[in-house]
């Protein structure tokens, strides 16, 4: 982008992104006149106490001397293992780029508004996106269950969030099936990880590991994530429930709770130890296009790369198991049983806006991630959870750490949607209402289930009491006001009562 060094922060302010005075405020900006600070020797600190509580840092270029290369590695090392800080870097006398902590160049457009359209900034960032709730449910679990009666697209949905993260003049976007996208059948014999992950083979006298097509998957992400592009990567695990869940994906459940962020990359256990028979004949066989995925396997193992997302596909019927309260703690539950038989007609393509590492990964992978920076939020959603855990208090569905880390994260990262497709601003009690309502769906009603002894009417009447107080209070009555009102744009409350209904029956459970 060409623009001159006034302009950038006239931009940023125009925006509402202000200038760091010292205070721990988010959205704030730090400039420096030198690229030299960029270079110093910083052991992994910040260069100032302005830069420690800037979300952007501004550099200008004030000496051709420096290589590009030298200063993102500057970057790196100045930004040790803090997160959520980007550089706005000049890289010519003019000419200005936008990178992310990793390093990685990013749109310099999603942060200054006055160089985007009113409306294409109000698409970008629209509660009102249908897609939202699943590109910030990825954000903030990588791992999504998408439920409902059979031809609804969900299958399509994974495929197509594969596709968005490339330029629509891309080969990879036109392919039938992009690069960053695999899909695997479930068998209904699965009841171990052999199939998906693979096993020790001792026939041939030498132990042999046989690959799995999802660690072959693994591999793929790891080399995009090493050596290139850094894009999200997709396995979709088609038809999930024709087998035990919990039996063949018993490593990755496991595995996707170590997630951490250190040192500025998310890190987990290994899924596949790196002491096993067959270990090192293994890694000659996946990792022979790359040097430094094979360095990385023989020293750690191998550890879900950052990049990985996992989205499920779910039937729920007489031929399907349900899902136990491990896997749904570990997940993000979206159900997609409505149908309008009137779209998709003229268009073939499901149209997702362009996503990146950033939109769909991020950094936030633990509650203390985004406190700080969200503390305002972050307490009333804690507030809202004890509420819930009153009402649950005595049932086997109360509310963990677990479900409350995925309840901030879901939350914090629908913040920056703050307008509908028209342009109107909404509140912040608004979109945290919003949040809340559909992170509740996800997270709590879809752990509820059991006869009319184990889930009493009581208990669904008072969370969908609790559920209006509360998200009425939070939005000053914007998002919720009372049932009637508000069953029709509330998913939990319509949710509940379908639950209720059930309960008629005798039995009532999450799953249409």
């Amino acid at each position: 982008m060409n623009l001159s060094y006034n302009e950038i922060i006239n931009s940023l302010e125009s925006a509402g992104i202000q200038k760091t005075n010292g205070a721990t405020l988010p959205h704030t900006y730090s400039d420096t006149a030198k690229l030299s600070s960029l270079i110093a020797q910083q052991s992994g600190n910040r260069s100032s106490a302005h830069w420690k509580t800037a979300q952007y840092i501004i550099v200008k270029h004030d000496n051709k001397n420096y290589e590009l290369e030298q200063l993102l590695e500057g970057w790196k090392t100045v930004i040790g293992n803090h997160r959520d800080q980007y550089l706005l870097l000049e890289e010519l006398p003019g000419v200005w780029k936008f990178y992310d902590s990793y390093a990685q160049e990013v749109n310099l457009d999603g942060i200054i508004s006055s160089h985007t359209t009113p409306k294409e900034e109000t698409v970008k960032n629209s509660l009102s996106d249908k897609y939202r709730p699943y590109i910030t449910a990825i954000k903030s679990k990588p791992f999504l269950l998408l439920a409902g009666i059979s031809g609804t697209g969900k299958s399509r949905i994974a495929r197509e969030l594969a596709r968005s993260c490339w330029a629509t003049d891309s080969i990879d976007y036109q392919a039938h099936k992009p690069s960053n996208f695999e899909i695997i059948q479930v068998k209904p014999n699965w009841h171990d990880s052999s199939e998906l992950i693979g096993y020790v083979s001792r026939i041939s006298g030498e132990p042999q590991y046989i690959v799995g097509d999802f660690v072959r998957f693994i591999t793929r992400a790891w080399e995009n994530w090493l050596d290139s592009e850094r894009k999200p990567y997709f396995l979709c695990l088609d038809e999930m429930n024709l087998a035990p869940v919990e039996q063949y994906l018993a490593e990755y459940l496991s595995v996707i709770e170590s997630r951490k962020w250190r040192n500025g990359e998310i890190v987990t256990d290994p899924l596949i130890k790196n002491d096993i028979d067959g270990f090192v004949n293994l890694v000659a066989k996946l990792a022979w296009k790359s040097q430094k995925v094979s360095d990385m396997y023989l020293e750690k193992g191998i550890c879900l790369p950052p990049n990985l997302i996992i989205i499920g596909t779910v039937n729920m019927d007489e031929t399907t198991f349900s899902f136990s309260r491990k896997v749904l703690d570990r997940a993000m539950t979206i159900e997609m049983n409505e149908v309008n038989l009137s779209d998709g007609l003229e268009k073939k393509e499901t149209s997702i806006r362009l996503q990146s590492t950033e939109t769909l990964i991020g950094n936030a992978v633990e509650p203390e991630d985004i406190y700080l920076a969200n503390k305002k939020v972050c307490d009333i959603c804690i507030d809202y959870l004890n509420k819930i855990n009153t009402d649950l208090e005595g049932t086997p569905f109360k509310i963990a750490y677990r479900t409350r880390n995925e309840v901030l994260l879901y939350v914090v990262n629908n913040l920056p949607y703050q307008y509908d497709l028209d342009g109107n601003k909404y509140s912040e009690g608004f979109i945290v209402s919003q949040a809340l309502d559909e992170v509740s769906s996800m997270k709590i009603l879809s752990r509820i289930e059991g006869d009319e002894f184990q889930v009493s009417r009581e208990l669904l009447h008072n969370l969908k009491k609790s559920i209006i107080e509360t998200l009425s209070s939070i939005s000053d009555g914007e998002y919720i006001s009372n049932e009637k009102t508000s069953e029709s744009n509330s998913i939990s409350l319509a949710k509940l009562s379908e639950m209720e209904r059930k309960l008629d029956r005798g039995y009532t459970n999450f799953w249409s």
